[in-house]
């Protein structure tokens, strides 16, 4: 993870037990991935069959060591709390809200296993609310050209550990190589409009085990 996120979480890196919403960034929800999968060694999304093979590897995941739940169902919050038991970090797409015993029970399973919660939805009890609150595309000229790499500004609020004023960085979302990068300051301050979040590919998924 580039040192730009690392800052906007409690001690530089996600708290094992913690949920982390990041609004509808795909590209967002990946990079702070990357990193955590890397670590733990294993991986799952759920509800978000929108993205692509290709566009988990490109941002650095483990594409053998992650799993997809693509269609949940009404008993989500059952599927993500048994993955939990098992899978570290859980990705998950916009499921809907959680009854109250729903909610504390995944709480608690998050405690107890140390599993990470990266979520695109509402999540209740969520440690940290990181959003894309500016971007800007780069590589297309007059008309023509090829999208290159994403200047974003992210902000980040929370509670708890992760509370105190709302945090802000700029970093390339995707970078030219595809990844999270920092770039040097821009005395142009970003002030464009958040762009609808880029669709990630939805490739056909070779070799992968899918649940759903």
């Amino acid at each position: 993870m580039v040192s730009e996120l690392e800052s906007l979480l409690p001690g530089g890196r996600l708290r094992p037990g913690s949920a982390v919403s990041v609004g509808r960034d795909l590209p967002l929800l990946l990079a702070l991935a990357a990193p955590a999968a890397a670590e733990a060694g294993a991986w799952a999304v759920v509800g978000l069959p929108q993205l692509g093979v290709l566009a988990a590897e490109s941002m650095g995941l483990n594409i053998g060591t992650g799993l997809w739940v693509d269609r949940p169902g009404k008993r989500w919050p059952e599927v993500v709390a048994t993955l939990a038991e098992a899978v570290p970090v859980l990705l998950l797409g916009p499921l809907g809200p959680a009854t109250g015993r729903q909610a504390r029970r995944l709480a608690a399973v998050l405690r107890r296993t140390g599993a990470v919660v990266l979520t695109t939805g509402a999540w209740e009890g969520a440690e940290l609310r990181m959003a894309v609150t500016s971007s800007r595309w780069e590589g297309v000229g007059e008309g023509h050209g090829l999208l290159r790499a994403r200047r974003v500004q992210v902000s980040a609020t929370g509670r708890g550990a992760a509370g105190g004023a709302p945090r802000t960085v700029r970093l390339w979302l995707p970078g030219p190589d595809g990844r999270a990068c920092p770039f040097d300051n821009d005395p142009n301050p970003m002030n464009t409009p958040v762009d609808a979040p880029p669709a990630a590919p939805s490739e056909a998924r070779r070799g992968l085990h899918v649940v759903g």
